[in-house]
C-alpha cells in the first residue's frame, strides 16, 4: 500500500486561481464561477463550524469551563485575570526549581493555559466593537475630505468670480456694440461696420484666387496658443 496522501487544511496557492482567469476565459466564459455559498457547515484550519455559530462563541459551547459570572466588567476580569497568569507564572517557576518531575507542572501549565483562553475570550469580545469604532473614524475622515474639498472649490469659485467682476468693471464705457444695426454710426459720426470673428482657414480658403498659406495659419494659431497658455499660468499663480 503506498503512503497515505496529506490533505492540508489550508486553500491551494493563489496562482492555481489566478492562472483560470485569463482574458480569454473570461471572454469565452470559461472562467470557474464563484463557489456556492455554504448553508450548513464548513471546515477551517481542520475545526467544524456551523453558519448559524455566533462570531463569538460562548466559552461553554467549546468544552471551556467559565471563570467568571455572566455579568461582568471587563476591564475588572482582565486586570483579575492578568494578576493570576503572574501569580501562576511564578508558581510554576518555583515548582520547576524545587521539583521539575511532578504531576503540579502538568497542572500549572493547565491553569495558565485556561486563564489566557479566558483572556483571549474576552478581548475577541471587543471586536465588534472596534469594528464600529473603525468605521465611525473612516466615515468621519470621509467627511472631513470632502468639507474641505468643497470649502476649497467655494474659495476658488469666489476668487474667480471676483476677478471677472474686476475684468467687467475695468472695460470702458465707450466700446462698440455689436448688436447695434450695421448702419449705425459712432460718436464721431464715422461708420461702424459689423464685424463677426472667422476661422484663418475659412477666411484664407473663402477669397477666391487667393492660395491657402498654411505656414501663415500654423503661426497665427500658435501665438494664439501661446497667450491662452499664458492667461493660463497667471490665473493659476493667483488662485
Amino acid at each position: 500500500m503506498g503512503e497515505p496522501q496529506q490533505v492540508s487544511a489550508l486553500p491551494p496557492p493563489p496562482m492555481q486561481y489566478i492562472k483560470e482567469y485569463t482574458d480569454e476565459n473570461v471572454r469565452k466564459g470559461l472562467a470557474p464561477k464563484p463557489p456556492p455559498p455554504i448553508r450548513d457547515s464548513y471546515m477551517m484550519f481542520g475545526n467544524q463550524f456551523q453558519c448559524d455559530d455566533l462570531i463569538i462563541r460562548p466559552l461553554e459551547s467549546q468544552g471551556i469551563e467559565r471563570l467568571h459570572p455572566m455579568q461582568f466588567d471587563h476591564k475588572k476580569e482582565l486586570k483579575k485575570l492578568n494578576m493570576s497568569i503572574l501569580v501562576n507564572f511564578l508558581d510554576l517557576l518555583d515548582i520547576l526549581i524545587k521539583s521539575p518531575g511532578s504531576i503540579k507542572r502538568e497542572e500549572k501549565l493547565e491553569d495558565l493555559k485556561l486563564l489566557f483562553v479566558h483572556m483571549h475570550h474576552l478581548i475577541n469580545e471587543y471586536r465588534p466593537h472596534q469594528a464600529r469604532e473603525t468605521l465611525r473614524v473612516m466615515m468621519e475622515v470621509q467627511k472631513r475630505q470632502r468639507l474641505e474639498t468643497a470649502e476649497r472649490f467655494q474659495k476658488h469659485l469666489e476668487r474667480v468670480v471676483e476677478m471677472i467682476q474686476t475684468c467687467l468693471a475695468s472695460l470702458p464705457d465707450d466700446l462698440p456694440q455689436d448688436d447695434e444695426p450695421s448702419g449705425a454710426t459712432a460718436a464721431s459720426g464715422a461708420p461702424r461696420l459689423k464685424v463677426e470673428s472667422m476661422d484663418v482657414e475659412e477666411a484664407s480658403s473663402s477669397c477666391v484666387g487667393v492660395p491657402l498659406d498654411r505656414n501663415a495659419t500654423v503661426t497665427k494659431r500658435d501665438k494664439l496658443w501661446d497667450k491662452d497658455a499664458a492667461m493660463c499660468s497667471i490665473i493659476d499663480e493667483m488662485t
